[in-house]
């Protein structure tokens, strides 16, 4: 209410107040439709071009067939593809004062190359926003299943833990028995994949929580 442009944003019908689940106040549009088409144009605006996603004859055979699909091995290529295209896929983002680019604009490059991955494929990825707080869930539909991804960044251990207890909950509101959380960190190391990417089995959904890290420095 204090923040002018809000304020008018907000009495005009444009954007609602929503609290999250750690009990904070977050802005997000009144609107979903206007929100995904949003999200759709700042994706593209980010990445009008995502290149080559994978090698012409590369085995993928770990990661999709003609009836299944593992998400966190998708992710891993996901990373992998990153770092092989880190160069001019990020030379034109938008970025803060200190130069790195905005934590959205990494939303922005996985849901283009996930889209474009599973178009191939028959597949399609839908972006959700439960809350405007930062997450993006995006909804994977292939061969009649349907998976989940939560994406946000990683910022500490506390909210590693928090963030595995909300992605059990957005899956079990999903009717999912398993979810992948994708965590982008700017680096980690083998000991610490070992340490976190540990499936998380939460007691009151029964919902499996996959970790995954997506390094992106």
């Amino acid at each position: 209410y204090d923040d002018p442009i809000l304020n008018f944003l907000y009495l005009n019908g444009v954007i609602d107040t929503e609290i999250a689940d750690d009990g904070r106040y977050y802005v997000r549009f009144a609107s979903p439709f206007v929100q995904k088409r949003l999200f759709n144009y700042f994706a593209r605006e980010a990445f009008p071009d995502t290149g080559r996603l994978y090698r012409p004859f590369e085995d993928l055979s770990h990661i999709i067939t003609e009836d299944s699909l593992n998400l966190p091995n998708l992710l891993r290529r996901y990373e992998q593809y990153l770092h092989e295209n880190h160069e001019w896929l990020f030379q034109d983002v938008p970025r803060r004062s200190d130069l790195r680019p905005f934590e959205a604009v990494h939303h922005f490059g996985l849901y283009r190359y996930l889209a474009n991955f599973l178009e191939e494929f028959g597949g399609q990825v839908v972006p959700e926003f439960p809350t405007g707080n930062g997450k993006l869930d995006l909804l994977i539909r292939y061969q009649g299943v349907v998976y989940g991804i939560e994406a946000k960044s990683y910022t500490s251990r506390p909210a590693y833990r928090r963030a595995l207890r909300q992605a059990a909950r957005y899956g079990r509101s999903l009717g999912l028995q398993e979810i992948t959380l994708a965590f982008f960190v700017e680096e980690t190391d083998d000991e610490s994949r070992a340490q976190y990417e540990v499936a998380y089995v939460d007691e009151e959904s029964g919902v499996t929580v996959r970790p995954v890290f997506i390094t992106t420095g």
